[in-house]
């Protein structure tokens, strides 16, 4: 009987060691999975940076995404292209400074129509990083996405303010030196801005 007690108390210290560390696992990977407006950025090489998005009325605009559109010229023929959006200006990284990400379509386009699970492959937006705060510099030292996912997340409301989240995952970018590949990840919320660029 002493035998038996033994056992079932040392099952049950056991049971609580294993329950505590699948917890503290659990926990670490939820706490990283699901921080909002935190950008978690990589090199290849093993460098580690965070940036944060900005909040309404500090320096900069908070993360915000926006409909536009503007004529381009195949042939001579003027086409209309539209464009839906996303940008936010990164602190406290030492690597990016802003982000944008930017599907184009030849047909008018609705925040409506991104529906939550929507996952988009690289190819079928654009994504910039920006190694400058300053938008003319910004066209200028800059790289391209080479691949990565975006998933919508879902949409939400902030007090009066209409937003949508996504998901950034693995999307990769060259050093500016081209010394190194940075993966970024991370979930944006971004402000939908009711204003319609023509």
């Amino acid at each position: 009987m002493k035998q038996l007690k033994i056992i079932i108390m040392t099952m049950m210290v056991m049971c609580l060691f294993t329950a505590c560390n699948s917890d503290d696992d659990e926990n670490f990977v939820d706490s990283a999975g699901t921080e909002v407006n935190v950008l978690h950025i990589r090199s290849d090489n093993g460098k580690t940076s965070m940036g944060t998005m900005y909040k309404s009325g500090e320096t900069y605009n908070p993360p915000h995404c926006y409909i536009e559109n503007g004529i381009v010229y195949n042939d001579g023929n003027p086409i209309t292209v539209y464009h839906m959006g996303f940008g936010a200006n990164i602190k406290g990284s030492d690597v990016f400074d802003m982000l944008n990400i930017t599907f184009e379509s030849d047909k008018p386009m609705s925040f409506s129509n991104m529906k939550a699970g929507d996952t988009f492959d690289n190819n079928q937006f654009h994504a910039a990083a920006a190694y400058t705060r300053t938008w003319p510099e910004a066209i200028l030292i800059q790289a391209t996405a080479l691949s990565g996912k975006v998933t919508v997340v879902g949409t939400s409301k902030v007090g009066d303010k209409s937003c949508m989240t996504l998901r950034l995952s693995d999307l990769r970018f060259d050093a500016i030196d081209h010394s190194c590949v940075y993966t970024v990840n991370g979930t944006v919320e971004y402000e939908i801005w009711d204003i319609y660029y023509e």
